[in-house]
């Protein structure tokens, strides 16, 4: 079996090491420097509502979306975030914008019940995994295995995040499931589990067991480590030593899986810096859930934290951990690697720094007066648009989803 215990002993010990004092950034904005993206992003608003009148959508349904939303979202990452030029080469490359409208063809008539925001959080995935084929020199695709892993999260983490089902019906879900990894023959108890074991058979169809034992291995980590993760349910009395190697556990596990259904085989140096980047995403994941998991007693790093002045130093610290683990994913050898470092982490920090200004009551007053000076956009005013912006950001795509016919045969 794959040495999760062994990375997560690992990457503990860069977490002890990582101070809790606020970190240098590659920059920080004046107000007035705020302000004007500020008025950037207000003018992308306004040009995506142009976007969504019917004309425009009776023309994307008999085109390409992308040609006219692509360039206005070029603009946009340019005058809000700053990106760089060789960042945003990669971020809207074809090969990266064909991927995503093949992912969305093929997720709809897989599932065609599932919802818009299903499909994006399944996205989510395609787009880490498309990551990382970069920085493997592969092409990038999708590929069966990249297709079903990125289609069990809509299944798998919306079953065990339903409140409505009992935690004895999600453990003996995850047996059933278990034993469907292990490659038996199991009879589903519900659609959602016929759709996750279809999803398997993609998985054998490309990587033979006997072929690629480690492939499988790593998806019984990750199915042990969303297992363990019911266990942060309700606290369940957990100190918080175990409640960070369980939340280790599963984000690492996460993206070494990922890894093994990009590439197949992977060195040991390899399988450990995966990890570390899939811990780094977990802690990113739990940052910006703090207030919703805190309010639902779900124990991580973050929540029984809230409102705490140690979660200042929390943060800070998970982002002096990241900028280690970086640097590990340098064992990789793909093509622009310098780049593609930076690209990363630069998302992850800003995505960060947002989630500390949306949510302001769970920080001290002295810590959001320092880390906004980073934050490209005013806190104020990240946290007025939020909720209109997270509206457009589906409402396009809804339209366009409605345009699409399914196929279910």
């Amino acid at each position: 079996m794959l040495p999760v215990k062994s990375y997560i002993e690992h990457f503990v010990g860069i977490w002890r090491e990582s101070s809790g004092s606020v970190p240098d950034f590659q920059r920080s904005y004046s107000s007035e420097e705020q302000i004007e993206r500020e008025a950037n992003f207000c003018r992308f608003q306004e040009k995506v509502k142009a976007l969504q009148s019917k004309k425009t959508i009776r023309t994307l349904k008999e085109g390409d979306p992308g040609q006219s939303f692509f360039p206005v979202f070029r603009s946009f990452l340019e005058g809000v975030f700053d990106f760089e030029a060789d960042q945003l080469e990669i971020i809207l490359s074809d090969q990266f914008k064909n991927v995503s409208k093949d992912f969305f063809y093929r997720a709809r008539k897989f599932g065609p019940e599932l919802s818009p925001e299903n499909i994006y959080q399944g996205i989510r995935n395609v787009w880490i995994m498309n990551g990382l084929q970069l920085m493997m020199g592969v092409p990038v695709e999708i590929t069966p295995s990249v297709f079903a892993y990125s289609m069990i999260y809509p299944y798998s983490d919306n079953l065990l995040d339903d409140s409505a089902i009992s935690g004895e019906e999600k453990l003996q879900f995850s047996r059933r499931f278990n034993s469907r990894l292990h490659g038996e023959k199991v009879t589903p108890q519900s659609h959602c589990e016929s759709q996750l074991f279809r999803l398997v058979d993609l998985f054998e169809e490309q990587f033979p067991r006997h072929e690629f034992p480690k492939v499988y291995e790593s998806l019984y980590a990750i199915q042990q480590g969303q297992t363990r993760s019911l266990e942060l349910i309700k606290g369940n009395g957990l100190e918080g030593a175990a409640v960070r190697e369980i939340c280790f556990e599963k984000g690492g596990a996460s993206v070494l899986a990922d890894g093994y259904l990009v590439a197949g085989r992977l060195t040991s140096e390899q399988e450990r810096a995966l990890f570390g980047y899939g811990i780094y995403l977990q802690l990113l994941d739990d940052i910006q859930d703090a207030k919703e998991d805190s309010d639902s007693h779900t124990k991580t790093l973050f929540s029984c934290l809230s409102g705490s002045p140690a979660l200042d130093s929390q943060v800070n610290c998970t982002i002096r951990f990241g900028r280690r683990v970086m640097e590990e994913l340098r064992c990789f050898k793909g093509a622009d690697m310098e780049v593609m470092l930076r690209l990363m982490n630069r998302s992850v920090e800003t995505m960060i720094i947002e989630s500390v200004g949306l949510n302001p009551q769970c920080y001290s007053e002295e810590y959001l007066q320092n880390l906004e000076q980073y934050s490209p956009l005013r806190f104020e005013f990240v946290r007025q648009k939020r909720s209109q912006s997270g509206s457009q950001r589906f409402a396009l795509f809804r339209k366009y989803f409605k345009q699409v016919p399914v196929d279910v045969a």
